[in-house]
């Protein structure tokens, strides 16, 4: 992206297009990485696929299915351990699951990863001690390179085997943050993100793609701006299912008697709200702050359906039978609830200290930092912020 890009600001940081990747991966890499064909893979897309046609990798593996494979696995555990072997990576059980002689399959991915057969079968120790830590380091891996393009797979278990485990550490590292950062596609579906998360996890996958090619500063950058989208999803979230509420209850209460001041209200309050919404959804170049300037307009809209509505449950109160108890009622109960909340005697007087500490205690604990990240947690993390804020108002008002 360039120009006004949501991610403008990051420079060149997380453009990871088809362009910066090919650049990066020409045949220009030096030989040391050039990988003669190999019958398995390691790494990348292809490793992926034939993990989950055996199964190897779901839930639902093939070992706790299939005796067979059960007891090979059980023989190379057997070997490894009277070598000194460990710990036992999902990468070596599919070498071991696909080959004939699951010996020769452990053997296989031994050389895959650098180490040598023979040296670790004479005992060895200094060729032990490296496939320790080529295994710790591959357990640790697990399927975080699932994504990474063929040439890049090559170029990573090039790196494995020259020794270079650092640079597959921190290739590791970068692709298991944003693996993170693109289970924001699983919390929002397409169908209700904003455009700029779609162009941001665009730029998240292709970065997936090519883990070597990401820095230290695309890392932190990108924690970053996936924070602050989730929570411009939730409140974008939050808005257009309070509009929607709003324009129902107020088509199902509307009364009989408003005029044309009233529907030209109601009417251009849904109006700016739908163009706010088609904005959000289709413009992939906002600014942040254009994002939340739009979503601030957005909650403004709803604000005027609200009054509506508050005039509405006004009438009915007002109106309606034994309104004076009713509203003794509410407002006895509201109270009621506040001092529970704040788990405090009712019949005790309130302290302005102590009632402040009191807040202060429950704001901390009941931030929405505090929750889990998911949608469903963070919202009923800032339902509840939000009664802490009007209940503190509440008893304020007691002092």
């Amino acid at each position: 992206m360039a120009g006004r890009s949501y991610l403008g600001s990051i420079g060149g940081g997380l453009r990871w297009g088809a362009t910066r990747i090919g650049q990066r991966l020409r045949p220009r890499m030096p030989l040391r990485l050039r990988l003669t064909h190999q019958t398995h893979s390691i790494f990348g897309v292809d490793g992926a696929d034939r993990r989950r046609q055996m199964s190897v990798d779901s839930p639902l593996d093939l070992a706790a299915f299939n005796p067979q494979h059960s007891q090979r696995r059980a023989d190379v555990a057997r070997i490894f351990d009277a070598i000194g072997l460990a710990p036992f990576p999902t990468q070596l059980w599919r070498f071991v699951d696909s080959a004939d002689d699951p010996r020769q399959g452990a053997d296989d991915f031994l050389r895959a990863i650098g180490i040598s057969p023979a040296r670790v079968q004479a005992g060895d120790a200094a060729e032990i001690d490296r496939a320790n830590e080529v295994l710790e380091l591959l357990f640790g891996i697990d399927t975080v390179f699932d994504r990474v393009a063929p040439k890049v797979a090559a170029a990573l278990e090039a790196r494995l085997c020259s020794g270079d485990y650092a640079a597959v550490r921190e290739a590791a590292g970068a692709a298991d943050t944003f693996e993170r950062i693109a289970r924001l596609g699983r919390r929002w579906p397409k169908s209700d993100r904003i455009a700029v998360l779609d162009a941001f996890l665009e730029e998240v996958e292709a970065g997936l793609a090519n883990p070597l090619a990401i820095r230290a500063t695309d890392v932190a950058l990108a924690e970053r701006i996936g924070d602050r989208l989730s929570r411009q999803m939730m409140a974008f979230d939050a808005a257009m299912q309070a509009t929607w509420a709003l324009h129902y209850s107020l088509a199902m209460r509307w009364p009989p008697h408003w005029g044309a001041t009233e529907a030209w209200i109601r009417s251009s309050a849904l109006a700016r709200a739908e163009s706010l919404e088609k904005v959000l959804r289709r413009d992939r170049r906002l600014r942040p702050r254009d994002v939340d300037m739009t979503i601030r307009r957005l909650e403004s809209a709803n604000a005027r359906l609200e009054r509506l509505t508050a005039r509405i449950n006004r009438r009915s109160v007002r109106n309606g039978p034994d309104a004076a108890q009713i509203r003794r009622k509410s407002a006895l109960t509201d109270l009621d609830q506040a001092f529970a909340f704040f788990e405090m005697d009712r019949t005790s007087r309130l302290d302005r200290s102590a009632l402040r500490q009191r807040f202060r205690a429950l704001a901390r604990k009941l931030h929405p930092d505090q929750a889990e990240p998911d949608a469903a947690s963070q919202q009923a993390a800032h339902a509840r912020f939000v009664t802490l804020n009007r209940h503190y108002d509440l008893l304020k008002l007691q002092l």
